[in-house]
C-alpha cells in the first residue's frame, strides 16, 4: 500500500515537472539581454563552434482581470536555450554583442508581426506571414554575420546594433488595441423555474414547475427575449375539456402538460461590471394539454388543451460572473466579441384566461401566474477595434 501511495504521488508530479522543464527551455526576448549562460547545449563539435536557435512563434494567451479574461493571439521571439551552444574558446564580448544583435533583429520582426495579428490576422495567413518575416530574419541576419565578420569587425557590429537599436525605438511593440462593445448582441439561456397560479385558476391546478430555455438578441439597452417553457401541473378537481366532437375529463389528481411561448421588450436600466437590471413586458401562449386516445377504434390521439394568448411582464436581474474578450477573430465573419457569461435570475407575471368547459362559474376561468426562473445565460455582444 506504501509503494502504491509513492507511485500515485509521483504519477501526479511528474507533469508539473515536465511542464517547469517546458517552461524555462525558451528565453523570451523580454525577460533581459542573453548572457553564456542561456546556452545550454553542451555538444562540442570543431566545424561547428556556436549555434543560436531562434524563431518566431503564435501562441494564444489569456489574461485576467477581475472577473475579465482577454484573449489574444500573441507572436512571441523565442531563444532555444537547451539547443543553442557556444565553445568556451569563441565566448568573446563581441561575439555575445552579435548574438544579442540577432536576438534584437528577430524581437523587431515579431513586433511586426503582433502589429498584423492585432489587425486580424489569423489562420493559415498568420502562419504564412510568421514564416515571411522568419525568411526576413534569417536573411538580414545571416547579412549581419558576413559584415560584422562574425564580430570580429567592431565598426561594422556598432553600424548594425545602432541600426537595430533605432528600429526598436521607431517601433515599439504594440499594444492590446483598445477595444468597445459594438450595439449589437445575442445569447442563449438555458435553466428551470416555478410558476404559481392566482385566481380561478388556483381552484383548477396546482403550481408547475418548468424548464426554461431561449434567447435573446440586444441592440445598445434594448433586448428582445424569447422564452420556451415546458412543465407538468397537477389538476385539483375534475375538469372537462374538449376540441370539435371529442371530449374528455381530466381527473382530480392527474397531471397536465403546461408549455408556454412568450415575446418580449426589455430595457436594460442598470448595466455594469457584475450586474444588470432589466424591466420586461410583452405577449405570451400558454396552455395546459393532455392527449387524449380518438373513440372510434384507432390508435390516434388526438390533444386536447386549455390554451391562452395574454400578456406578460416581470424583471431579469444578472449576476455577470465572468467576461471572456476574445480578441481571435470567430468562425462568424472574422468578427471579434466579448462573451459575458451570468447567472439570470427572472421575476415576472403572466395574465391568463381560458373558457370554461365545466360551466360552472361564468364563461371564463381567469387569473394569472407569478413565478421566477434561473437560467445560465451566455451573451456574446461584437466588439469594435480602435
Amino acid at each position: 500500500m506504501k509503494r502504491l501511495s509513492i507511485f500515485l504521488v509521483l504519477a501526479l508530479l511528474l507533469p508539473a515537472v515536465t511542464r517547469g522543464e517546458e517552461f524555462t527551455e525558451y528565453k523570451f526576448w523580454n525577460e533581459g539581454k542573453l548572457t553564456w549562460d542561456d546556452f545550454q547545449d553542451t555538444l562540442s563539435l570543431k566545424s561547428v563552434p556556436s549555434a543560436f536557435i531562434a524563431f518566431l512563434q503564435i501562441e494564444k494567451t489569456k489574461s485576467r482581470d477581475g472577473n475579465t479574461s482577454t484573449v489574444r493571439n500573441e507572436a512571441q521571439a523565442c531563444f532555444d536555450k537547451r539547443h543553442s551552444f557556444a565553445d568556451p574558446t569563441i565566448r568573446t564580448e563581441n561575439q555575445l554583442r552579435l548574438f544579442q544583435l540577432k536576438y534584437d533583429l528577430l524581437e523587431f520582426y515579431r513586433r511586426r508581426l503582433q502589429t498584423e495579428l492585432n489587425l486580424g490576422v489569423v489562420g493559415i495567413e498568420a502562419d504564412n506571414r510568421t514564416r515571411q518575416y522568419m525568411d526576413l530574419y534569417k536573411e538580414q541576419s545571416q547579412k549581419a554575420e558576413e559584415e560584422t565578420e562574425h564580430g570580429q569587425n567592431e565598426e561594422r557590429l556598432q553600424e548594425w546594433e545602432f541600426y537595430v537599436t533605432k528600429e526598436l525605438i521607431d517601433n515599439p511593440a504594440p499594444a492590446v488595441p483598445h477595444i468597445s462593445p459594438r450595439r449589437f448582441g445575442y445569447g442563449f439561456y438555458l435553466g428551470t423555474g416555478a410558476s404559481w397560479p392566482v385566481g380561478d385558476i388556483a381552484r383548477y391546478w396546482d403550481p408547475a414547475w418548468q424548464i426554461h430555455f431561449g434567447f435573446d438578441l440586444g441592440y445598445a439597452n434594448t433586448h428582445l427575449l424569447c422564452d420556451f417553457s415546458a412543465g407538468m401541473a397537477r389538476t385539483r378537481r375534475d375538469i372537462n375539456v374538449q376540441k370539435d366532437d371529442i371530449r374528455d375529463t381530466w381527473y382530480r389528481n392527474g397531471h397536465n402538460t403546461y408549455t408556454s411561448i412568450s415575446l418580449s421588450l426589455g430595457q436594460q436600466l442598470v448595466s455594469t461590471k457584475y450586474f444588470a437590471l432589466m424591466p420586461y413586458a410583452g405577449c405570451i401562449w400558454s396552455g395546459y394539454s393532455d392527449q387524449v386516445r380518438i373513440p372510434d377504434g384507432s390508435n390516434e390521439r388526438a390533444t386536447l388543451a386549455y390554451t391562452n394568448f395574454n400578456w406578460t411582464a416581470g424583471i431579469c436581474f444578472d449576476y455577470r460572473f465572468s467576461n471572456t474578450v476574445s480578441l481571435v477573430p470567430s468562425f462568424w465573419r472574422g468578427h471579434r466579441e466579448i462573451f459575458t457569461a451570468s447567472i439570470r435570475t427572472k421575476i415576472f407575471i403572466n395574465r391568463e384566461q381560458f373558457k370554461n368547459f365545466n360551466a360552472i362559474e361564468g364563461d371564463m376561468i381567469r387569473g394569472c401566474k407569478l413565478g421566477f426562473s434561473i437560467s445560465c445565460l451566455g451573451f456574446s455582444r461584437l466588439l469594435q477595434i480602435k
